[in-house]
């Protein structure tokens, strides 16, 4: 949570005041069953910040004391146990807050209590609710309780380790709501020489402002209302995972020359739509159990644990299939001197090779605090580490796609021609019937870019020029 000094945000329905209500219905069942409940008795509520967690209990090295006891008081604990804390729970810092809930004496309505209290957070920081039974005098019962807390930070119902996805989506809807706008325009400007691979371009755009859109409206509506609806949770996963499945098919589409190298996919199409569909399934899946694990606690880790294995393994499939074949595309271009298309995907190479190393870096990072148990003093960037990071990441790649592959002017210059060469195309993974790619024409006086891409610098001339 956070404290109102550090809040980023005082909005409503906060209204810059942190605090946690509790509001529990106590019950004590007596084992013999008897009619009346003639004895007196309290349990004891707190709330503790993750820092005082050690500061909880006692140990002498051979029992541990959560409450302060005679035997304590006899052995001298004097500053923990004396006659003003006996039978309480122990905590070490005096300052923390506690409540009482109080049994009185008498028939069966003396068997339950209504405990309605507001603890007020003063520090940033996770926080967790004690409930000690110390009081010697309801030993003889089992004391439940039922009913709910509500936790508000100074901005609204989100989690403080959540709070930053709010913003985040709602940046990132603006990005790709001005990438679209930007891409659509460029797209009427230049339909006449719009290829397959921008119209695929188009879809995926299109999915990840639906995504981004909708993730940021979800964590609008837990804000404001402190519940999530389970129709907007499972669209909410379905869009993400048909985001990351169509990107990963385009991402591979893209990686065997896909329109600028060749006029279709091949015998690629189907293994890639495969996998498509595998990774969905697999991956919508694991999406929804972890979301609704943040709502219902009842969800198993040991399903999520064992769905991880097979998307990892779909992952690395993909990212093998995508370097493998962006080497042999990269070996054929530079082989066939066609150095403009050569130039493209050596860039487009360099970006997905940056964006892994720093995945790679990220995922160490994230694996050594878990190890370590360090997420709750890293709780403020724990959001980055877990989600956050992976959404930029394929941001980055997709935005340079786009950059690298844009309708243009100069795209229509790209036609289709039969190689004349006499290598072999199934050592590039080419079939006869598709051993196609686009040809600049470079019988006029221009600079040969890739795709109209003006920052490139002419790559040949025009006595050096000759068509394959």
């Amino acid at each position: 949570m956070y404290s109102p000094r550090e809040s980023p945000s005082h909005s409503s329905p906060g209204n810059g005041k942190a605090y946690i209500d509790v509001e529990l219905v106590l019950r004590r069942h007596n084992s013999s069953k008897l009619a009346a409940y003639t004895t007196e008795g309290e349990i004891e509520f707190a709330v503790i910040h993750s820092a005082e967690k050690l500061n909880i209990s006692y140990s002498d090295g051979e029992q541990k004391y959560f409450c302060c006891v005679a035997e304590l008081e006899a052995k001298g604990e004097t500053k923990l146990c004396n006659k003003e804390t006996l039978n309480t729970l122990i905590i070490r810092n005096k300052h923390v807050e506690r409540k009482k809930a109080a049994f009185h004496s008498g028939d069966e309505l003396a068997k339950t209590h209504r405990l309605i209290t507001r603890f007020n957070v003063e520090k940033s920081g996770p926080y967790m609710l004690v409930m000690a039974n110390c009081d010697p005098r309801l030993q003889e019962y089992e004391v439940s309780f039922s009913g709910r807390t509500i936790w508000m930070n100074p901005y609204g119902y989100l989690p403080a380790t959540s709070y930053a996805f709010l913003p985040f989506y709602g940046i990132m809807a603006c990005i790709y709501g001005g990438l679209a706008i930007v891409w659509f325009v460029l797209n009427a400007m230049h339909w006449k020489e719009i290829v397959m691979l921008q119209n695929y371009i188009t879809v995926v755009l299109g999915v990840c402002l639906i995504e981004n859109m909708l993730l940021y409206f979800d964590y609008a509506h837990f804000n404001l209302t402190g519940t999530r609806g389970i129709s907007i949770l499972v669209a909410g996963a379905f869009v993400t995972i048909l985001r990351r499945a169509i990107a990963r098919m385009l991402i591979m589409a893209v990686s065997i020359g896909f329109a600028i190298v060749r006029p279709d996919l091949g015998k690629n199409k189907k293994n890639i739509i495969n996998f498509g569909l595998v990774y969905f399934f697999l991956g919508f899946t694991q999406q929804l159990l972890i979301d609704l694990a943040k709502v219902h606690t009842s969800i198993s880790d040991h399903l999520r644990t064992i769905l991880l294995i097979p998307v990892a393994a779909a992952d690395s499939g993909c990212y093998w299939f995508i370097f493998i074949s962006l080497y042999h595309l990269i070996t054929m271009l530079r082989v066939r001197q066609q150095l403009v298309k050569l130039s493209v995907y050596k860039t487009f190479t360099k970006v997905l090779v940056v964006s892994l190393l720093c995945a790679t870096v990220f995922s160490i990072y994230h694996l050594s605090l878990t190890i370590r148990q360090k997420v709750l003093v890293h709780w403020r960037i724990w959001w980055l580490l877990d989600e956050g990071i992976w959404n930029i990441l394929f941001s980055i790649i997709f935005f340079a796609i786009c950059f690298l592959f844009r309708p243009s002017q100069s795209a229509k210059r790209y036609a289709y021609t039969q190689l004349s060469t006499d290598m072999a195309d199934d050592e590039f993974g080419m079939d006869d019937d598709t051993a196609l790619e686009m040809e600049p024409m470079i019988e006029k006086k221009e600079d040969l870019f890739a795709l109209g891409d003006d920052d490139f610098d002419p790559v040949l001339d025009k006595k050096s020029a000759k068509v394959d």
